[in-house]
């Protein structure tokens, strides 16, 4: 009788039935068999930031810290920012190129200002009729 259980059983005790127990189903269920072929899902990287996208936001932040130095910096850091950041996001758009555009343009536009507002204080200072160049003729200059 041994011989006969051992050819019912695959060596775990348990009979070999193919996903019938006494007729009824076991827990087993191949969910493979009507599905059809499915194109695996390619596992894209993350949108990386490429090196014009990281030199537009290290140029659009030098611009905001230097824009105070007479504007001239902050006016030549904030245009290289742009030109880097656009040209870095016509590839593929990431955070680091958003971020570059973005402080390029406040670099930018803090730079024109602090321009602006040194060439009119500038021109109050050094202007005809001003108190600098009657306070210069006093000293004798």
């Amino acid at each position: 009788m041994e011989g006969n259980n051992e050819s019912q059983n695959n060596g775990y005790n348990e009979p070999q039935n193919n996903g019938e127990s006494n007729g009824q189903y076991t827990n087993y269920q191949d969910n493979t068999a009507n599905v059809p072929y499915q194109v695996p899902i390619e596992n894209m990287p993350p949108d990386k930031a490429n090196g014009l996208q990281t030199a537009g936001l290290i140029c659009g932040i030098i611009a905001i810290t230097t824009s105070c130095c007479y504007g001239i910096f902050g006016i030549i850091l904030g245009i290289a920012g742009l030109i880097c950041s656009i040209l870095g996001n016509k590839d593929n758009k990431s955070g680091v190129g958003i971020a570059g555009l973005v402080c390029s343009i406040i670099g930018l536009v803090l730079g024109v200002a602090m321009l602006i507002y040194m060439v009119w204080i500038l021109s109050y200072v050094f202007g005809s009729g001003s108190a600098y160049w009657e306070l210069m003729e006093q000293f004798g200059y």
